[in-house]
């Protein structure tokens, strides 16, 4: 059962006279109660995607469906503020400074349930215990903690109100080794504890063999493979997805907006195999149960 699934989704910007695809006909969907992935190097639209599922960026067309409602309508909002939250991938950026976590938490709470601040203090003390932290944490500020306690702060902070879905955009991408592996393994202790729906976003594609079940593999907008994670990692079937496997984005070139393509495959300027064909379209080849890819590599 998918607890949400978007069809066509399309962002557009305006840049310098040029329209910048941000998100193009995007469809995903996220099952109840797994974790599902959304993987792609930096300024694919992975993070314009959970923004718009957020409504902090008004989509330019398509649909996106929470529960079985259509929440790009405004008259659904109210859906999106009380299920769905997101830990951002600065720790540091997203706790006002000038608060406790106490204050931090307090606040949170106080947007979904009225309740005295004793009444309360039970309660924020048990979201601490779920992400692993002391109570000795409770009146302390941002500045006093390290990297890895602020944001075991922001995913208690995402749980707050039980919210079916919660968004991690990159949580461990500013944090050292170490402690990415910890927050990890909360993260898994917590999706299986609680059965929360999570959506993980990352370029690390063995981080996400790791944590989550289902993958998506976005470029330039467009979704170009997605199936069951192993799969997806162990037998890739898109270019694009071979080469982040192999960690060589690093020898990827970024491409001006004007060298990416108005028709056809958007990989088409970066791929060793591309054919005629490819300036024209893709395919969508579905290769095993679930895992497809849109390619002419296919056909």
């Amino acid at each position: 059962m998918n607890l949400l699934h978007t069809q066509g989704l399309k962002v557009y910007f305006r840049h310098k006279e040029k329209t910048v695809k941000a998100l193009d006909g995007v469809d995903i969907f996220l099952a109840k109660g797994i974790t599902t992935a959304l993987a792609g190097e930096s300024g694919c639209g992975k993070t314009t995607l959970a923004r718009t599922i957020l409504r902090f960026q008004e989509p330019c067309s398509g649909k996106i469906y929470f529960q079985g409602k259509d929440i790009a309508l405004n008259q659904n909002l109210y859906l999106v503020r009380k299920n769905i939250q997101i830990v951002f991938q600065n720790p540091f950026l997203s706790l006002d400074p000038r608060y406790t976590v106490f204050a931090s938490l307090y606040e949170t709470l106080g947007v979904f349930k009225r309740m005295k601040k004793r009444e309360s203090k039970f309660f924020i003390n048990q979201i601490l215990r779920d992400v692993e932290l002391n109570e000795d944490v409770l009146y302390r500020y941002p500045h006093q903690l390290s990297g890895g306690q602020i944001q075991r702060v922001c995913i208690g902070r995402s749980l707050i109100n039980h919210s079916a879905l919660v968004i991690l955009d990159e949580p461990t991408s500013s944090l050292d080794i170490t402690t990415s592996s910890k927050i990890i393994r909360l993260l898994e202790r917590l999706q299986q504890d609680k059965a929360i729906t999570f959506l993980f976003i990352s370029h690390n594609l063995k981080l996400i063999k790791r944590i989550s079940q289902f993958c998506f593999i976005m470029y330039y907008g467009k979704i170009v493979e997605a199936g069951p994670t192993d799969l997806v990692y162990n037998k890739p079937l898109h270019p694009y997805t071979k080469l982040l496997k192999e960690a060589s984005l690093l020898q990827l070139k970024s491409l001006p907006d004007s060298e990416i393509p108005e028709a056809g495959c958007a990989f088409l300027p970066r791929c060793s195999q591309r054919r005629a064909e490819c300036k024209k379209g893709v395919i969508k080849k579905e290769a095993e149960a679930g895992h497809f890819a849109f390619c002419n590599l296919y056909k």
